[in-house]
């Protein structure tokens, strides 16, 4: 009996292995996808789409990812320079996406194998530390700074600062001093991540002019001088990095084109072709088109009966129309040389109540003071910085 139960068992087995062979074989593993990070820096002109796209990923990925990104970061602010990083495999499927602007946070995006998809807002790791430098100006504010491997946006920053007290362009001499406290933030692989400026001074012989960062109860900071008073004026002292004034402000001009004597009511900045030109305060454009001579044209209209004109563009900054607001030092267009005009240059006026006016001879106003609640809290800062500027010596620079 065992040996007819053990026979048939031994049929069944035959039968089974007959009309499925592969049973008798282990079924294998699903290949383990292998993902490759890839990192990449926007340039101007690059979108961030787009620029997802040339890495091969399908549009329905490309899709998640930036849909995840958009509810926790402002797509709108992608810039020229900011960073990402994406982890695809060798058919273009991502599974994690990471997104750097300047500052300290990030944004990340990963996508498990069960498919399910999650977006967090980071912030980057490292260290405080504060650096001083100091220095004498030899040529330039630039060279100078440069010689002693001061970051390009911090010597833009400390320009910044005192730009409505001193036009940099101009005004600075051989024998200027300055000095500077910059706080760095330095993430862990030594890569520097942050650096401002908390507290600046610039001295030509017998003035100094001074710089505090101050920061508000309500978080948002500002520089000031040592009587509280906010540094930004409500004025550029000029719309544009020129290479020189090639015409002032005049009752009595020989116009290079007409060949007469007439008023020459502004002042003309010489500056390349395509050379941004800003908004010298915030206003309102009143207009923004074809003016006779003035080729194109733009006006700003300003708080207190102010308004600025801008002549012989090449062309306006994106958005810029009738009725646009703009924030002081906002690029509004470019220099060009429409209208009559003998080579790239901006005619740049001002007017008072529909006056014209010399721009070179206005002192404009702070546009705020430290409010009285704050004013203990400030010249406590005021107090420390000023020290920490003053003690700056050789030995002290980087």
């Amino acid at each position: 009996m065992n040996f007819i139960k053990n026979w048939i068992l031994a049929v069944i087995c035959w039968c089974m292995l007959c009309v499925f062979p592969g049973c008798s074989k282990s079924v294998p593993a699903a290949p383990e996808r292998t993902f490759t990070t890839k990192s990449v820096v926007l340039v101007q002109g690059d979108t961030l789409g787009a620029s997802i796209a040339e890495l091969g990923v399908s549009a329905p990925d490309q899709k998640e990812i930036i849909d995840q990104l958009g509810t926790i970061f402002n797509l709108r602010r992608c810039r020229s320079g900011d960073r990402y990083e994406i982890a695809i495999d060798t058919v273009a499927r991502w599974s994690a996406f990471e997104y750097y602007p300047a500052g300290l946070e990030y944004f990340s995006v990963t996508k498990s194998s069960a498919n399910i998809i999650a977006a967090q807002r980071k912030t980057k790791q490292g260290t405080h530390a504060i650096h001083h430098y100091r220095g004498m100006i030899t040529t330039s504010l630039w060279e100078s700074m440069a010689a002693q491997n001061i970051a390009p946006e911090l010597i833009m920053s400390f320009a910044d600062i005192f730009s409505w007290q001193i036009d940099f362009l101009t005004e600075p001499r051989t024998g200027d001093r300055y000095r500077l406290s910059v706080e760095e933030f330095t993430a862990t692989d030594g890569k520097v991540l942050t650096a401002r400026i908390i507290a600046a001074q610039y001295l030509p012989p017998g003035k100094t002019f001074s710089g505090i960062l101050f920061t508000h109860a309500g978080g948002k900071s500002d520089y000031y001088d040592i009587d509280g008073k906010s540094l930004q004026s409500a004025f550029l002292r000029a719309p544009l990095q020129y290479r020189r004034i090639s015409s002032f402000f005049t009752k009595r001009r020989f116009h290079p084109i007409l060949k007469i004597f007439r008023q020459h009511l502004g002042i003309d900045y010489a500056a390349p072709a395509g050379t941004p030109v800003s908004s010298i305060g915030e206003g309102v454009v009143r207009f923004a088109g074809r003016k006779g001579g003035f080729g194109n044209d733009i006006v700003i209209a300003h708080p207190n009966g102010y308004a600025s004109y801008y002549g012989h563009l090449r062309g306006y900054a994106h958005g810029i129309r009738a009725g646009q607001h703009v924030r002081q030092g906002q690029v509004v267009g470019y220099v060009g040389t429409t209208g009559l005009s003998t080579g790239p240059h901006l005619d740049f006026r001002v007017s008072l109540r529909n006056t014209f006016i010399n721009f070179l001879s206005i002192k404009a106003a702070s546009v705020r003071s430290i409010a009285p609640e704050e004013r203990a809290a400030f010249k406590t800062q005021l107090h420390a910085k000023l020290t920490e500027l003053s003690s700056i010596r050789d030995a002290s620079l980087r």
